[in-house]
């Protein structure tokens, strides 16, 4: 049996299975491992429930002693567990995009501002961001949230009906508000680990670099495997 290089710790949801999406199977190209959390569900874990902590580290112990060479979840509000869920394993744990954030802001020319956009910026908070090792206060982050949306809507059900070309337009008319409100964004990082499914879009559409839950993924499967573990393992495929 394949030792799964990530363990993803999913929502207590039903899955999305677009292209760039965390359950089709072409997403990541290394053996992946899906748990779903018992009680994680998206008003609870966006919420900052810490009653859901000890199921989400339960769930990471699971996954170590399955194998999994590393540790990641699906919602980047669970950022407020970091330092709880990395304590409790022995492996490399990334809770969330944001702690992309610090690495981002050291790419770009001084002065320039990030677009960080979020499933919801009215729960957006600084310990979320102290969470991932940052600060609103300090770093150039402007946030914006697909809050209200047709996708915000979908996205909270239990069994999600987020189609491409929704996601694609709520995304991109967050973006704009962002744009329009703050100049000298010169990148956009995604919080939510749906919005990468329409990754190249925004791309595409903005000219600007993309960061989100696939991109750290990508970084902790390569640290633990390597590029040639991984290639090892598209090629069993």
């Amino acid at each position: 049996m394949t030792r799964p290089t990530l363990g993803i710790q999913m929502l207590d949801v039903g899955p999305i299975h677009l292209p760039g999406s965390y359950h089709n199977p072409t997403t990541f190209p290394y053996p992946v491992l899906h748990r779903h959390v018992p009680g994680a569900r998206v008003d609870v874990v966006t919420g900052g429930d810490r009653d859901i902590l000890g199921a989400y580290i339960e769930n990471a112990r699971e996954m170590e002693q399955d194998g999994c060479r590393a540790i990641a979840t699906l919602c980047g509000y669970t950022s407020h567990f970091q330092a709880e869920i990395s304590a409790a394993v022995s492996v490399p744990v990334a809770t969330s995009s944001l702690l992309l954030v610090p690495f981002v802001e050291r790419l770009l020319p001084p002065g320039s501002k990030i677009a960080l956009l979020t499933f919801d910026a009215t729960r957006f908070n600084e310990g979320l961001a102290n969470g991932a090792g940052w600060s609103l206060k300090t770093s150039p982050v402007i946030v914006a949230g697909v809050e209200g949306t047709e996708s915000w809507d979908e996205m909270r059900k239990p069994q999600p009906g987020i189609t491409h070309a929704m996601l694609a337009r709520d995304v991109m008319a967050t973006a704009r508000r962002a744009f329009d409100a703050h100049a000298g964004i010169r990148a956009i990082v995604f919080e939510c680990a749906v919005f990468p499914i329409v990754a190249d879009h925004v791309r595409v559409a903005t000219g600007l670099p993309v960061f989100d839950y696939v991109s750290l993924a990508g970084i902790l499967a390569e640290s633990v495997a390597g590029p040639a573990g991984i290639a090892r393992s598209t090629a069993a495929e």
